[in-house]
């Protein structure tokens, strides 16, 4: 049976049932302990201008939703304005008629981003999806590289939003107490900095060093950004980001841009099937560079530093997509 569906842009009216059909999307068939989108679905996409997010609707039914948030970066070195294609959920009831309702979505934002000049259009995809989707992305001329994996570390969130009397379970705590004494002992067992090597918050005069050092790093990059002085600070004010380097003999072999994620968190429960449940917000690096004879020793001292806060205690989640999986 054919759909008659309706792609319209996100409004605010739209707000709750766009979350219902996230959380269906993302947790139908996923256990707890996992993704969330907090505070709203609009804060995703307020942070970049010429961001948009649209809706598959039929009657006054939110069954799918697809977005853009368009960056500029390099290509294989060449410059480039690039789309990153977000969101892209479907109620499960509809799973059914996935081609259909992705290709009207897809259809419509490749219209737009036409419209924005974008030149190439990216994205990734949960494996399972991607497997079984992949026909359907290569009908639309979407090319699959794999290898992008998802990596956490810590125990303790930053900042927790509870709801319905919330309480973390005992075997979470018990859990979570064992896995921060294996943080300790990795931290316990790392080689210790030398007198000359040291891990110091950026200051405004250390600004162009540091983006010499991520340039250098991105280019040997697929899809990355560049940055001069100019846009890195700005980067960093746009995200309320915060910034570390590792300095070898006063020289900067290292940094890492990091920020409390604004727009997810991870969480324990489910919001559409449990009753209580408590959403928390992580420590998520933007950018992280390290020329590479030091990256053994200090890459892991930069980590570390990241997750540790004198008044919330060690081991803070620490999250990010070190090497993309199925970008299309």
């Amino acid at each position: 049976m054919f759909l008659e569906i309706d792609i319209v842009d996100f409004d605010k009216k739209y707000e709750y049932k766009a979350l219902k059909l996230f959380y269906k999307s993302v947790y139908n068939t996923r256990k707890e302990f996992d993704y969330a989108r907090l505070p709203s679905w609009y804060h995703r996409y307020s942070i970049e201008k010429n961001s948009f997010s649209r809706l598959a609707m039929i009657d006054d039914e939110v069954i799918g939703s697809l977005g853009l948030i368009p960056y500029n970066g390099y290509i294989n070195n060449k410059k480039k304005k690039i789309g990153f294609f977000v969101d892209n959920c479907i109620l499960p009831k509809y799973i059914s008629k996935y081609n259909q309702i992705m290709t009207s979505l897809f259809k419509d934002i490749e219209e737009i981003a036409e419209k924005k000049e974008i030149d190439i259009i990216i994205g990734w995809e949960y494996t399972k999806n991607a497997n079984e989707h992949n026909d359907w992305y290569k009908k639309m001329s979407y090319s699959r590289t794999d290898g992008i994996n998802w990596f956490g570390s810590g125990t303790k969130h930053i900042h927790c939003f509870p709801y319905n009397n919330f309480n973390l379970s005992l075997k979470w705590k018990i859990g979570l107490k064992l896995i921060a004494y294996k943080q300790f002992l990795k931290e316990y067992r790392l080689n210790p900095l030398s007198k000359n090597e040291k891990i110091i918050a950026m200051k405004d005069e250390n600004l162009s060093d540091v983006v010499k050092l991520i340039n250098n790093h991105n280019k040997n990059l697929l899809c990355s950004p560049r940055y001069n002085d100019d846009s890195l600070k700005e980067l960093i004010k746009r995200y309320n980001a915060k910034v570390f380097i590792a300095v070898n003999h006063d020289t900067i072999v290292g940094v890492i841009i990091f920020i409390i994620s604004t727009w997810s968190g991870w969480m324990y429960g489910k919001p559409e099937y449990s009753k209580s449940y408590g959403i928390f917000l992580s420590t998520q690096p933007i950018e992280f560079a390290i020329i590479p004879e030091y990256s053994k020793k200090l890459a892991p001292h930069l980590l570390f530093n990241v997750m540790k806060d004198e008044k919330l205690g060690k081991y803070l989640l620490l999250v990010n997509v070190f090497a993309l999986s199925n970008i299309f």
